[in-house]
């Protein structure tokens, strides 16, 4: 701190002399003075600065930059012009991915500068919201759109913004081979778009504990992430959406392989320490797969999905990193509420005279569950507020509040552990009358509890709070309303149809919208395809088996070889939809017929077709 306060005044001593300067980032970018109090330093190994500029413009902002020192910023300079030239590329096919790239320059041997983005916060910083172990839990990047996002309609923007760059950043950090990805390299805006930053290893040149690599996943995409793209925990028909995107985005990055090869290559020879040879222009080669047809890249691409998404590494190598930073968190950081976009006084919105929980209800979306509706009072005659609260915003209330005061000033809060089903109506009903209690006591706690911060934010109305405005409990939907009885048929299938070389090629896309079963519970579904007429049963074929969703995706490809043009005119596709029941006989969960002659094949035909129990079906 004192080294940075001594270099702060230098700094300042130089526009007393010259007046202004231009920035190395941008000739654009004219200063003329340092803001000391919005300059600080980074916990990171290279200890790099954050210094605030005086923008020479009066209506411009001021101008944030990162400086680093130690770091070879030419490295981090070549990435961000691969990406530029990726986003380029996607740009001029009508894809746009919603990429952030921001400036960075090398301004000598081993230092530079780095443009900071605006609001934009790392995911490390979002995930210790909900604790230590927030990298391990599925909603703080949900919560934490949704509280910069109030509105429905600028959260669905959020959400729309994020599985563009999401996609975008997933394709370009495999490709590059970006490594070194925990949670302090990976950041996102208030609007949605993600980005990562340090670029300190790529081309696969991971960091090594022993003989194992701590990037793990072919590149970062967790199921907090997978949480937002979905609206829940269940696989939704927008993460089709999401798939179909990478492999597109994929797809057209890997015609261009020679030109990245080319570029890549003719910086072999400036010294960067992990650009040194062929065998690392091989790691991109071997990542872009040009021998690969379009339809194999996107199966692969569709497995990296799965395999990135299924991997608990990643959310350990967080975690482990959240753990390390423990030690540089000031002791003065105040706690905050996750769910609450700012921080509410009793100054601002008045003494709270009394709480009480007057009825849960039954909620649907992000996930099924229960919330509970408060009504608050406060001093000001009539002034009376309702917020919904669920049972996890309390426990996380309860644990902030345990940081600033000791166990004796608050009361005891229910326990969260239960047996049976914790989301049933008598355990709603049970956690109803303990939560009242506890509120009620926390009120009437000692001053310093029941007046704090905390708790006045708790209480203080959401956007979402406006639907709880009434006192009628808004009607329960019937179980008739999302199960279905067993074997009951529905959803639709998404496939591509082509055929060439008397090669009959079958794409298994998405299906989406598919029945529950009569339990409740989501079908374990997988496709199996026949050649008609087939009297054998030889022309079989199936996919793989997706476990617990009713939107899954495959992108598997079925062919069925030495097949005449002429004998397509007689054939019909019959394609079914079943759910693995182990020992017991599969559930029938939609069929459809497709006569191969209804469709013009010279060219590959895609579409959906309504899953039904019988007949035929049309793109």
């Amino acid at each position: 701190q004192g080294i940075l306060r001594e270099g702060l005044e230098d700094v300042a001593q130089f526009f007393k002399a010259h007046g202004s300067c231009r920035l190395p980032l941008s000739p654009s970018l004219l200063v003329k003075g340092i803001v000391p109090r919005d300059c600080s330093y980074f916990n990171s190994n290279a200890v790099p600065l954050k210094l605030s500029f005086q923008n020479v413009d009066p209506l411009g902002e001021n101008i944030r930059v990162i400086f680093k020192c130690g770091d070879d910023l030419r490295q981090d300079m070549l990435t961000l012009q691969m990406i530029r030239i990726m986003n380029k590329i996607w740009v001029q096919e009508g894809l746009d991915m919603r990429m952030v790239i921001f400036r960075c320059f090398s301004t000598g041997r081993g230092r530079g500068m780095v443009e900071m983005i605006p609001n934009a916060e790392t995911l490390r910083k979002i995930q210790v919201e909900h604790g230590v172990t927030g990298s391990f839990k599925d909603r703080p990047l949900a919560d934490w759109l949704q509280k910069h996002n109030p509105k429905e309609d600028e959260y669905e923007k959020a959400v729309e913004n994020f599985i563009y760059s999401c996609a975008g950043c997933c394709v370009a950090t495999y490709v590059l081979g970006i490594c070194d990805r925990h949670n302090d390299n990976i950041m996102l805006k208030t609007t949605g778009h993600m980005f990562h930053i340090d670029f300190g290893r790529f081309l696969g040149h991971a960091q090594m504990f022993g003989n194992i690599k701590r990037d793990r996943a072919p590149f970062v995409f967790t199921s907090d992430m997978a949480y937002v793209i979905n609206g829940g925990d269940k696989p939704s028909s927008r993460f089709h959406d999401f798939v179909d995107l990478c492999c597109q985005a994929y797809n057209l990055i890997r015609k261009h392989t020679h030109l990245f090869l080319n570029l890549l290559g003719l910086m072999l020879s400036c010294g960067i320490p992990e650009l040194s040879d062929l065998e690392d222009l091989k790691y991109v080669y071997d990542a872009l797969r040009p021998q690969d047809s379009d339809a194999d890249a996107t199966t692969y691409f569709t497995r990296l999905i799965e395999s990135s998404l299924g991997s608990v590494a990643t959310k350990l190598n967080f975690f482990i990193h959240n753990l390390a930073q423990m030690k540089f968190t000031g002791s003065d950081a105040r706690p905050t509420l996750s769910f609450a976009p700012r921080t509410h006084t009793l100054k601002m919105a008045g003494r709270i005279r009394d709480v009480f929980l007057c009825r849960h209800e039954r909620v649907f979306n992000p996930s099924k569950g229960y919330t509970y509706v408060v009504k608050v009072q406060r001093d000001n005659p009539g002034e009376v507020t309702f917020v919904q609260r669920t049972f996890e915003e309390f426990q996380e209330l309860h644990n902030k509040l345990r940081l600033l005061f000791p166990s004796s000033l608050l009361p005891s809060f229910p326990s969260r552990f239960v047996i049976g089903r914790s989301r049933g109506e008598a355990v709603a009903e049970r956690r109803k009358e303990e939560l009242n209690g506890y509120i009620w006591h926390l009120i009437h706690a000692a001053p310093e509890v029941a007046e704090c911060d905390l708790i006045y934010t708790f209480f203080h109305p959401l956007p979402r709070d406006e639907k709880a405005a009434g006192t009628n409990p808004t009607p329960k939907p019937a179980d008739a309303t999302w199960a279905r009885s067993l074997g009951k048929v529905g959803g639709e299938v998404k496939l591509s149809i082509s055929y060439k070389n008397n090669k009959l090629f079958i794409m298994v896309m998405h299906i989406r919208g598919l029945p529950p079963l009569q339990d409740g519970n989501d079908p374990d579904p997988y496709v199996k395809t026949y050649l008609l007429p087939d009297p054998q049963k030889t022309t079989k074929r199936k996919t793989k088996v997706a476990r617990k969703t009713c939107n899954p995706t495959y992108n598997e490809m079925l062919v069925y070889d030495g097949i005449p043009r002429g004998d397509l005119e007689q054939r019909e596709l019959r394609l079914s939809v079943l759910s693995e029941e182990g020992f017991w006989e599969n559930i029938l969960l939609g069929e459809v017929g497709i006569r191969l002659r209804d469709l013009d094949l010279a060219q590959e035909k895609m579409g959906w077709f309504a899953l039904g129990s019988r007949g035929h079906g049309t793109l």
